[in-house]
């Protein structure tokens, strides 16, 4: 097999889904030979635009070497596929995205991440956010959430004096649960600034169970799950949320971070 139609198939691989493949590799297995009908085949079995871009660059590497069985080509076209879900599994990494779509596949929406993540925890949920307001539907799920036994832990960044207290009043959006979850700050007297006049809890994440991490640009805001622009990575395997989970235990057994 040439050089252009491996690369071509590779490429494909790395950007759309693993079953357009093995639906690609389907429509164009029995053709003897590379003809207009098997590209048609080939560039017609799914109709997103992302993916007749590639099913086309496919097709024209086929052409130049037009005696190469389908069977050949739809053999390569599953092993690449069943090579690109094995490497996303090792880390079964998801890009995560708030705001205008296109037609590119594999951008997850930030509100059904977080949802998803919170409904699905059966132990333990970390949310760490800058900014949290107008989440009342959020807050609702944290409490059904801790209600089946979830412990659930916030660390918040104090809205009006960075490292000041944490006041979870009755304008505060996690009110309900103040009771329930578990609250802690970044104190003043932990912040070392070396560069600025202050330092600030910027970090946004949402860990659940230590075995799954959403690590966004989005704040625990109504606008940064629906509706600015917002990019993040959904880790759900692999060792780094538990990772991530240890160091935010460590920053709390440490005293640098502090209960509220």
């Amino acid at each position: 097999m040439n050089d252009s139609l491996t690369d071509a198939i590779a490429d494909a691989a790395l950007h759309i889904p693993g079953q357009h493949l093995v639906t690609a590799a389907a429509a164009i297995q029995d053709f003897p030979r590379c003809s207009p009908e098997s590209q048609a085949a080939l560039i017609n079995v799914i109709p997103a635009s992302n993916y007749r871009r590639h099913a086309t660059t496919i097709a024209q590497a086929w052409n130049d070497r037009s005696g190469l069985a389908g069977a050949a080509v739809a053999a390569a076209l599953r092993s690449a596929a069943a090579t690109a879900a094995a490497a996303r599994a090792e880390h079964a990494a998801s890009l995560v995205w708030t705001g205008p779509t296109t037609e590119v596949t594999g951008l997850r929406a930030t509100r059904s991440v977080l949802d998803e993540l919170v409904a699905n925890a059966t132990r333990s949920l970390v949310l760490v956010s800058f900014v949290s307001y107008d989440v009342a539907e959020l807050t609702e799920s944290l409490a059904n959430a801790i209600a089946r036994g979830v412990d659930v832990t916030l660390i918040l960044e104090t809205p009006d004096d960075p490292g000041g207290p944490l006041t979870v009043d009755t304008d505060h959006p996690f009110k309900p649960i103040k009771a329930t979850a578990s609250f802690y700050r970044w104190p003043s007297e932990a912040r070392e600034v070396f560069f600025a006049s202050t330092a600030r809890l910027h970090a946004k994440c949402v860990i659940a169970d230590r075995s799954a991490a959403l690590i966004t640009s989005a704040n625990l805001t109504s606008a940064g799950i629906n509706d600015n622009i917002e990019l993040g990575v959904l880790i759900e395997a692999g060792p780094l949320p538990i990772r991530l989970s240890r160091h935010l235990d460590l920053l709390i057994e440490q005293g640098i971070l502090e209960p509220a």
